[in-house]
């Protein structure tokens, strides 16, 4: 049996389901990060970290050109239209990733779903 394969998206979302948010543990950019490490071997926010509070996370996010610069300077942009599983968005600020039918992102008390039709540009961590 091979024990170490990466996990899946929908075991990752399935791990996140019902956790809460924390700022700088399980927040939208930690969710997403943690998505792109899996999948694409590159941490980009491990010389970020750490953050605590909204003020600390909205300091380092201004310093990186918000959530879109960190995307936009580490992953391939593509149209939302082809984005698959796994890609990645934002929606209302918040980082989200694309999954089936819908876009996640970390809620209050567990993962939020909303329509994939609202995303309005995507980017990829597909090689």
């Amino acid at each position: 049996m091979l024990t170490n394969l990466p996990m899946t998206l929908p075991e990752y979302i399935t791990a996140h389901l019902t956790k809460p948010f924390k700022w700088g543990e399980n927040d939208c950019c930690t969710f997403i990060g943690a998505w792109v490490q899996i999948k694409a071997g590159r941490d980009y926010l491990t010389e970020h970290k750490p953050w605590r509070t909204a003020r600390q996370a909205a300091k380092k996010l201004r310093d990186l050109g918000g959530i879109r610069g960190l995307l936009q300077s580490n992953l391939k942009q593509i149209n939302p239209n082809m984005a698959q599983d796994g890609d990645l968005t934002i929606y209302q600020g918040t980082a989200h990733l694309f999954s089936g039918w819908h876009i996640v992102s970390v809620g209050i008390d567990g993962l939020i779903f909303t329509d994939r039709t609202v995303a309005k540009e995507a980017w990829t961590c597909r090689h």
